[in-house]
């Protein structure tokens, strides 16, 4: 490979990047907008410019249960391409299909399934599935949790004022923190700079 094929190869992986982070942007975006949702909150209102970019990172970084199922997103999309060209195969050796024109349909069918675009294709409708599923399943579980007063008190919150409260964290972000107490349902939204000194994960019991 001559340099010129070989920068052309590198810009490629590079224009790539960018765009599966921005999709990743994008889909991390959709699942804390409607995570924070089943809960009243408009995270927008709440977020910085680098809360919204870190987003998807802090999102799979976070969530041992997401990073499996974008794993599982790319594994479905490799065994789809690979199986269904070996069904379209027996299919065209089916009596059905040994018509010329059924031949040729098949044959440009198979033929999509060499391009390159079709498993980025599959492998990010199959990531967006999963954010928006986890989104809607997370939010409505919490929902439920706080609804019937079941939640477990996972932080304790080390306010300036030296105020300390046990609560049930729901998120964070750089700017604020939101919890939810035992004495109330309401999700609370407190400014971190502003108000909280330390924020103390509680050892499980």
């Amino acid at each position: 490979m001559d340099k010129e094929s070989l920068k052309k190869t590198q810009l490629s992986l590079q224009d790539y990047s960018s765009i599966g982070y921005v999709f990743l942007l994008i889909v991390g975006i959709f699942y804390e907008t409607i995570y924070y949702r089943f809960l009243g909150i408009n995270i927008l209102e709440y977020s910085s410019v680098l809360d919204v970019l870190i987003s998807p990172i802090s999102l799979i970084a976070g969530r041992l249960t997401l990073m499996l199922g974008i794993v599982f997103s790319f594994v479905l999309s490799i065994a789809y391409i690979k199986i269904m060209p070996i069904y379209f195969n027996w299919l065209g050796k089916t009596k059905k299909y040994q018509t010329e024109k059924h031949q040729e349909k098949l044959k440009k069918i198979k033929t999509s399934f060499n391009s390159k675009y079709l498993f980025i294709g599959m492998a990010g409708f199959y990531i967006l599935l999963t954010f928006l599923g986890f989104g809607v399943a997370s939010g409505e579980k919490t929902k439920k949790k706080i609804e019937q007063e079941k939640i477990e008190l996972t932080h304790q919150l080390v306010f300036k004022d030296g105020e300390h409260q046990n609560v049930h964290m729901l998120g964070k972000n750089s700017l604020y923190v939101f919890y939810v107490t035992q004495e109330k349902r309401e999700v609370s939204i407190t400014p971190i700079g502003e108000n909280i000194k330390v924020i103390r994960k509680l050892k499980e019991d």
